[in-house]
């Protein structure tokens, strides 16, 4: 049995529909009324020309059935009229392909219950109705080899569409595959193998269940873009708009920019927020631009990708050269903590659309109480209370005594060597595996070209090379579980036609240890931008029409603490104004002109300044003029 229970607000809210039932007294006491979806508190009971008050019976709304009071005087002769509302959904109390009917039976000389076949058989129409469009398949089988077990395969996938009602539609992809392997980065389009998606839409409401993509932009900072799972919710209703987003987080953002090498197409190497070299891409994520142009995925277009070995390589149509500017910009997972995220945001219009009032906030964080592939000791989370903000005091020896054998032996890889570097003591790592002196095991992590003291020979096998002359330490970082909130007010005031000017206020929090509360008191940063634009107009002097003009003008701060949890700038705004992605974190000022011009038809003329100041140390003016004609090219 199917039940559904909604807040009555108005009749025609939900289509509901008067349902009246007649029902015969009966020696049990319990009454069931025909409608599967009852609207609780609006049924109305009669009994002898006279109206039951609610404490004369006692309803049962989730079994849609009722009972009578002890206490009223009522015969066996007697009949009950119930009315009430009932959503005027398609469905019914019970969906069976069979029923049990009472026969005479000749061996047993007594009557006995038979099953019967219902004469309509069960299908989808039956349940769903016939607006419904469905398909999908069921896959079963095994695999077995030489080097394997046995194991058995299954794979579900199912799509459903459809309206449900006059005003709701359903939307539905499920799929299940038992497989942990992702899409393979070398098509334009990914099938993925395991998804969770369902829509309900409503004229003033869409819910999206499952797997989703949240996409949204609030002003110049409220920026994001991310693969989520669990709930979202969008609302409309005349002219103001809504949104919340309760999920999982799949992964972290993170950008890579590099230059590329003389004939060199790839593989290029993604690394994580922190350098981290063992990370796993989310599967069509990604965004890979070449000198300012997004680049399209597939071994027909621009690149492919190696989403489990963090991998891009650029097909022969785009040729690489030292020259070549690259920016990768993709989620990925390092397997340390569980990630969750909510959002949401509010946005109304007021005097006939003249004011506009964008309200966001946005909150995405580890949880540092459910790590997933690493386990914390007291001793490491007394390291990561101590270390702050300051991710290279949350470290532990990557090297230890082996354990000995049943006999007591010791056998390890490396042994110790002692010594003194510019007079203090310092102890280095000899690869030395099979020897008597080997009595560590030692476990080397990637810090940087140029800030660690060993490079790599082979797997496993590191040599020292001086200090700050290689790339590895013998140590293990422990995973600080960071914490990003924003919050962010724009107004939009449009006091004539083609003319608007934009106010935004954006502050953050940003707590890159959960673990500690030292350093904390630098978490919060703050942003503001003011934007006026003039659209294009005509303009005429006397008879002299001197074509269409229209203006610009960007004012914008930055505090050096403030963070947003996607990038914001476009992808080229460092080359434009000349900014190393290494520059010091400093507050920014931005202010930027610009004029457009229409002189005369199918010529279009662009010029804008910018001026762009971080802190005391860095000054940039940029300058520029397009000439366009015909729409085509630029000049």
């Amino acid at each position: 049995m199917v039940f559904i229970s909604l807040p009555i607000l108005a009749q025609s809210k939900y289509n509901a529909v008067t349902v009246t039932d007649t029902i015969k007294i009966n020696f049990q006491n319990l009454y069931n009324i025909s409608g599967v979806n009852i609207l609780p508190f609006t049924e109305t009971i009669r009994l002898r020309d006279s109206t039951l008050h609610k404490g004369d019976y006692k309803f049962d709304y989730s079994n849609a059935q009722f009972s009578l009071s002890d206490s009223l005087p009522y015969s066996i002769f007697d009949t009950l009229i119930v009315t009430y509302l009932s959503v005027g959904l398609n469905l019914q109390k019970e969906y069976k392909r069979r029923s049990l009917s009472l026969i005479y039976n000749d061996l047993f000389k007594d009557t006995v219950f038979i099953s019967r076949s219902q004469t309509a058989p069960l299908t989808s129409e039956s349940i769903f109705g016939q607006g419904i469009e469905k398909s999908g398949t069921i896959v079963r089988g095994f695999s077995m080899g030489t080097t394997k077990d046995f194991t058995l395969n299954s794979g579900l996938r199912l799509q459903l569409s459809g309206r449900l009602s006059d005003e709701i539609e359903i939307v539905a992809a499920l799929t299940d595959e038992n497989s942990p392997i992702q899409p393979e980065g070398n098509t334009e389009r990914l099938e993925e193998l395991d998804k969770v998606f369902i829509q309900i839409k409503h004229p003033n409401a869409v819910g999206t269940f499952g797997d989703y993509q949240l996409t949204r932009r609030t002003g110049e900072f409220g920026v994001i873009d991310r693969k989520l799972q669990g709930l979202l919710g969008e609302f409309n209703y005349a002219g103001q708009s809504a949104y919340f987003s309760v999920a999982s987080s799949k992964g972290k953002f993170n950008s890579n920019t590099f230059v590329g090498q003389d004939g060199v197409q790839g593989p290029y190497r993604l690394g994580g927020a922190n350098n981290e070299r063992d990370i796993i891409i989310i599967a069509g994520t990604e965004r890979v631009y070449l000198d300012g142009i997004e680049m399209k995925r597939g071994e027909g277009n621009d690149y492919v990708i190696e989403y489990s070995n963090a991998e891009v390589t650029f097909r022969p149509n785009r040729l690489i050269t030292s020259a070549s500017r690259i920016v990768v910009e993709f989620e990925y997972t390092d397997r340390k903590f569980s990630r969750n995220l909510f959002g949401g945001g509010v946005e109304s219009n007021f005097f006939d659309n003249k004011v506009a009032l964008k309200v966001q906030y946005l909150r995405e964080g580890d949880d540092q109480n459910a790590p997933i592939d690493i386990s914390f000791t007291d001793a490491d989370k007394n390291i990561l209370a101590q270390a702050g903000d300051d991710r290279t005091k949350a470290v532990r020896p990557g090297a230890s005594l082996a354990q000995p054998d049943s006999l007591g032996r010791i056998f390890g890889t490396y042994y110790a060597v002692d010594t003194t570097v510019s007079g203090e003591n310092y102890t280095y790592y000899v690869y030395s595996p099979g020897t008597a002196e080997a009595k560590y095991n030692v476990q080397f992590t990637f810090v940087g070209d140029g800030k660690g003291d060993y490079f790599r020979e082979s797997v496993g096998n590191f040599k020292f090379s001086g200090k700050n002359n290689g790339s590895y330490l013998p140590i293990i970082y422990l995973p600080l579980p960071e914490l990003k909130q924003i919050g962010n007010v724009q107004l939009n005031i449009q006091p004539f036609e083609d003319v608007t000017l934009s106010l935004e206020y954006a502050g953050s929090l940003w707590d890159k240890n959960r673990f500690s509360s030292i350093d904390d008191n630098d978490n919060y940063g703050y942003a503001t931008n003011i934007l006026f634009q003039l659209k294009p107009k005509q303009i005429t002097i006397g008879n002299v029409n001197l074509g269409k003009a229209g203006l610009s003008y960007k004012d914008r701060f930055i505090n050096s603490r403030f963070t947003a949890p996607d990038r914001f700038n476009k992808v080229e705004f460092n080359r434009d104004y000349n900014l190393s992605s290494t520059a010091k974190e400093e507050n920014e000022s931005l202010r930027e002109l610009a004029l457009n011009l229409q002189p005369v038809e199918k010529v279009f003329i662009n010029s804008s300044v910018g001026f762009l100041r971080k802190g005391e140390s860095f000054k940039s003016n940029r300058y520029n003029n397009i000439l366009r004609l015909n729409g085509g090219e630029d000049f």
